[in-house]
């Protein structure tokens, strides 16, 4: 079905839910009283082919004639156009498409769950990696993970994801969807649940809700995210480069017109270090004690056969071997990023991990300080942020230049920081929105936005269900610098 039918179709399934959806949660309030037809003449065909809408029990059901105007069955033709329809009873809304409710989290594995994971893989010979899901609605949980005779079941609260070398969707008829991240999935029922197939490298992923409680979008979001699990989080240090070290990294990049922003690990293996960076003809190289990372505009896997695969953070990167040592190419931002370990200490799955960790180089961290609010500023900032429904938990920045000084904070349609040098607002709109914009990654590896609605530079990102918005109105603040604040914004204790 082509756009403009589906946006005319869901513009009718709009006007039809007061009538075929949910009377009961409106009787009461501003409910009507009318007399309406059941018109049991209307046929429907979606992409050619008859379809007959049921509700839940399997139940014929007819659109409804009022007033010259047909009011469609709008949660049964949401299935069919697999368009999602949500209705919260808070704010007596209903949602079509992707609910601006949808709070999406990191699944943040503890070590015994990854441990769990590992084992579960480690029994299938030729497909021993572990492959998880890195996102989930908020709210959900991993209960348990099986091993089957061929796959791994991953038990949610909410929904089951099965990763098999096997096409489950291949004996089924269904629906061709194409996700997020261009990759393309089979919707088809099995017994009365809905599930979605989508190749992931070597392997299949099958992701369902027994329950009921995930939509369509929402699984699909779920799917695009399933990537291979790496080293465990403990595995990792930060890299705290010296004065020195930033200034030799910059030192070496600067020499590149068009190319001069330096870009580094943010993480590295705990025991390694950083020895010395260096120039080349076409690039830079961070020689650490177990690994080589060089940046570079070139795509030095483009000539060698090589595997493809998924990294946490859902780019893809390609693994290809140039003599006898493995090398992982992977772009970041405008330039290559290829990784390699000399003298084999680090396995791929750990070079992998360091490599979503690659960003630019912000201000020195001895450009910066920590923001300390006393107990009256911090009950005041939790105060503006309770009178937010939905939104009460706090967030605040932890970081500003050395020579800044916050002084107050204030309410509206965001809470704003304001200090000597920087405002920060933290607000469930998203300001950049309508406005050219260029896209960076924060040290951190948090995508976000840079844009100019007058003559400031505003950087805007997300962080969990909230967008901050940072600028510097008297100019006194780099970009570098605000990218390395924006990195410091959490919840306030």
């Amino acid at each position: 079905m082509n756009k403009n039918v589906k946006r005319t179709v869901a513009t009718m399934m709009i006007a039809g839910m007061t009538v075929s959806g949910a009377a009961g949660v409106y009787a009461g309030t501003n409910m009507e009283k009318i007399s309406a037809f059941l018109n049991h003449s209307i046929g429907f065909k979606i992409n050619g082919s008859t379809y007959i809408p049921k509700d839940e029990n399997g139940n014929k059901l007819a659109p409804i004639t009022y007033h010259d105007t047909t009011y469609l069955p709008v949660r049964a033709l949401s299935n069919a156009l697999n368009t999602p329809i949500q209705y919260d009873s808070k704010t007596n809304t209903i949602y079509i498409g992707t609910s601006t409710t949808d709070q999406w989290v990191l699944t943040n594995y503890t070590a015994a769950q990854l441990e769990a994971i590992k084992n579960a893989f480690a029994g299938f010979e030729g497909f021993e990696t572990a492959y998880a899901p890195q996102m989930m609605i908020k709210g959900d949980a991993l209960d348990k993970v099986a091993a089957t005779g061929d796959g791994v079941n991953l038990f949610f609260k909410n929904m089951t994801v099965n990763v098999s070398p096997r096409d489950y969707s291949h004996d089924y008829e269904g629906t061709n969807v194409t996700l997020s991240n261009g990759a393309t999935g089979k919707w088809y029922t099995q017994g009365k649940t809905s599930m979605l197939t989508v190749k992931v490298d070597d392997r299949y992923v099958t992701v369902s809700s027994a329950n009921g409680k995930l939509s369509k979008a929402q699984l699909e979001k779920a799917a695009v995210s399933v990537t291979k699990v790496g080293a465990v989080q403990t595995d990792l240090v930060t890299v705290s480069y010296t004065a020195a070290q930033l200034d030799e990294l910059k030192n070496a990049f600067a020499g590149f017109e068009g190319f001069e922003a330096a870009y580094a690990p943010q993480k590295m293996i705990n025991g390694d270090a950083l020895q010395k960076s260096a120039a080349t003809a076409d690039g830079v190289n961070l020689l650490f004690k177990n690994m080589t990372v060089n940046v570079s505009p070139r795509d030095y896997s483009f000539d060698y056969e090589g595997t493809t695969v998924t990294l946490s953070n859902g780019v893809k990167a390609k693994w290809y071997k140039p003599s006898d040592t493995a090398m992982l190419t992977v772009k970041v931002d405008d330039r290559y990023v290829t990784l390699s370990s000399p003298n084999a200490k680090l396995t791929n799955a750990q070079l992998e991990k360091v490599a979503v960790t690659v960003a630019k180089v912000g201000a020195a961290q001895t450009d910066l300080t920590t923001v300390t609010f006393t107990a009256a500023q911090t009950k005041e900032i939790k105060d503006e942020f309770a009178k937010f429904d939905g939104f009460t938990t706090a967030y605040a920045p932890t970081k500003m230049a050395k020579d800044d000084t916050f002084q107050k904070v204030a309410g509206g349609d965001s809470v704003n920081f304001w200090f000597k040098h920087m405002n920060v607002q933290i607000s469930p709109r998203d300001y950049s929105v309508g406005y050219d914009s260029t896209n960076v990654t924060l040290p951190n590896g948090v995508k976000a936005k840079w844009f100019t609605p007058s003559d400031t530079a505003m950087l805007s990102f997300q962080i969990d269900d909230r967008y901050v918005t940072i600028s510097s109105a008297d100019k006194s603040l780099t970009k570098a610098q605000i990218e390395q604040i924006a990195t410091g914004v959490a919840k306030l204790k």
